[in-house]
C-alpha cells in the first residue's frame, strides 16, 4: 500500500480537510498506481456490501474492505487466533466474508468470469441514493421552482462554493423544474431537476472540487445511469433512469453550458 493508504480511506469517507482533499486529488491525477489503489479499495468495499446484502444500508467500514483486499493467502476462515497485528474484529469479519463468498461464488467468481464490479466515489453513491427518493416525487420534486432561476443560481453558487449555471436542455426534450441543495460525502451539492414529456426525472448535480477535467465517465449505480465529468472548480454528474439511451447526449449538451 502507498504512503497515502490511510488517507485514501479517509478521502472516500469524506473525513479529510479541504487542503488534504486537494492533495489527494492532485496525487491521483499524476499517479496511475495510486488511482488503481483507490479503485481497488472501492471495489473491495462494494463487493463486501453486495455479499452481505447491505448495499442499501450503512457502508462496509473501509478498514474492513482494505483488510480483505490485502489479506495474505493462507488465512483460514475458522482460525482460532487473528493474524498477528490484526484486530480481532477484523479477523472475525473477514471469516464471515469468506464463508459467504465460499458458498455463493461471490466476488471471486465474478472476477474470474470477467464480470465488471461497479465502483464510484462516495459522493456519486450518495447522489444515487438521493435520486431514488426525489425522482419518485411530483409535487415536492424541488425545493425552489424553476421560475426563481436567478435565486437558484445565486443560492447554489454561494452554498456549493463553485459556479452553478442552469443549462437549457429543451432541445434534448427536458424541461427545467427547479433545484435542491443536497449533502454528499460531507459536502454541499447543487441538484438541478429536469423532466421529460413522460415525466421521467433527470438531475444534474454539481459538487466543488479542484480535480482536473478527465472527460466523461459512465456508470450504473443503484438502478440509475450516471455520466460524470470535471468542470471548472467542480465535479458534475448527470443521473437518469437505467437504460436511458440519450443520457450521454444530454450530458454533452449540459457540459457545453456549465
Amino acid at each position: 500500500m502507498s504512503t497515502y493508504g490511510e488517507k485514501l480511506s479517509a478521502f472516500l469517507d469524506g473525513e479529510l480537510s479541504e487542503a488534504e482533499e486537494r492533495e489527494i486529488e492532485a496525487a491521483l491525477a499524476r499517479d496511475p498506481a495510486l488511482q488503481a489503489e483507490l479503485d481497488a479499495l472501492m471495489s473491495a468495499d462494494v463487493s463486501a456490501q453486495q455479499e452481505f446484502g447491505l448495499i442499501e444500508a450503512e457502508p462496509v467500514p473501509l478498514e474492513l474492505a482494505a483488510a480483505i483486499r490485502n489479506a495474505r493467502v493462507g488465512i483460514v476462515a475458522n482460525a482460532q487466533e487473528a493474524p498477528k497485528g490484526m484486530p480481532a474484529w477484523v479477523a472475525t469479519a473477514m471469516a464471515v466474508f469468506f464463508l459467504v463468498i465460499g458458498g455463493t461464488g461471490g466476488y471471486l467468481a465474478a472476477v474470474s468470469q470477467g464480470q465488471q464490479v461497479v465502483t464510484a466515489p462516495r459522493w456519486l453513491a450518495d447522489i444515487a441514493e438521493y435520486h431514488a427518493v426525489y425522482a419518485a416525487e411530483t409535487r415536492h420534486l424541488v425545493e425552489v421552482p424553476a421560475d426563481e432561476a436567478d435565486h437558484i443560481t445565486a443560492w447554489l453558487t454561494k452554498s456549493v462554493g463553485a459556479e452553478v449555471r442552469i443549462p437549457d436542455l429543451a432541445a434534448n426534450g427536458l424541461s427545467f423544474q427547479g433545484a435542491r441543495l443536497l449533502v454528499a460525502a460531507g459536502k454541499p451539492v447543487a441538484q438541478l431537476m429536469y423532466t421529460d414529456a413522460a415525466g421521467a426525472v433527470v438531475a444534474l448535480c454539481l459538487i466543488r472540487s479542484d480535480a482536473p477535467n478527465d472527460g466523461f465517465t459512465t456508470r450504473t449505480l443503484n438502478g440509475f445511469d450516471m455520466v460524470s465529468w470535471g468542470g471548472t472548480g467542480s465535479n458534475i454528474v448527470l443521473i437518469g433512469d437505467e437504460g436511458r439511451p440519450d443520457l450521454p447526449q444530454i450530458a454533452e449538451a449540459a457540459a457545453a453550458q456549465v
